[in-house]
């Protein structure tokens, strides 16, 4: 997350109790990998507080290893968990096999990511208040394409109309942090992202009152 540890701490706090309240809620299994989503953005954000901290302190062992950890959260986690977690609550064969699509493409991306991790290890840096990640990323523009495919198309292609907001929100956040935030996108997007990810409350709180899938 952006701005200092404390808030990177207070977003990461709140999504716990929100991904606590969203677990108690869920009635089906296919709707579990839904419902962890605000829990694994919590935990995301707890490690870039935890990020702030060491760049404050200057302690580069835990600098080196905490955004490492966050460059697996972005690289590797999102963009295979999103199309995964989606493809279990969705019902319709036609959007299903785009999401299926959309986790292809998020393989490529994780295993882009790795080799890139392996082969250069990401440098962090605070620039203007916000966390910068220094990593090279070849075909930069082709990168952020398939990355949206992965991460907001499952989103917006659910037929459940509160993971589609969800999907609506976070795609336009992504666009306002690109080119406001361009040099600490990864950073600012994914604070806008985890508080998205409090949207998909509004779909448990549906499903609860109008239950649509039994448990398989």
């Amino acid at each position: 997350m952006c701005f200092s540890a404390e808030a990177s701490f207070i977003v990461g706090g709140s999504l716990v109790l929100i991904g606590a309240a969203i677990i108690k809620k869920v009635h089906y299994k296919r709707d579990i990998p839904v419902a962890l989503i605000p829990l694994i953005f919590a935990a995301q954000q707890i490690i870039e507080g935890l990020l702030w901290v060491s760049l404050n302190n200057g302690d580069l062992q835990a600098q080196f290893w905490l955004s490492h950890i966050y460059g697996v959260f972005v690289g590797v986690i999102w963009p295979l968990y999103v199309p995964f977690a989606i493809y279990c609550t969705e019902t319709d064969r036609i959007r299903r096999k785009i999401i299926a699509a959309a986790g292809l493409a998020g393989l490529t991306l994780a295993i882009y990511t790795i080799d890139g991790i392996v082969s250069q290890p990401i440098s962090v840096k605070i620039i203007n208040n916000h966390i910068y990640y220094e990593h090279d990323i070849h075909i930069y523009p082709l990168v952020i394409m398939i990355y949206l495919f992965a991460t907001c198309i499952p989103f917006i292609l659910s037929g459940f109309r509160n993971l589609h907001l969800t999907g609506i929100t976070v795609t336009f956040s992504f666009f306002v942090a690109y080119f406001i935030y361009t040099k600490t996108f990864v950073s600012v997007w994914c604070f806008f992202a985890a508080i998205a990810s409090a949207l998909i409350f509004l779909y448990f709180i549906k499903r609860a009152r109008k239950p649509l899938i039994p448990i398989a």
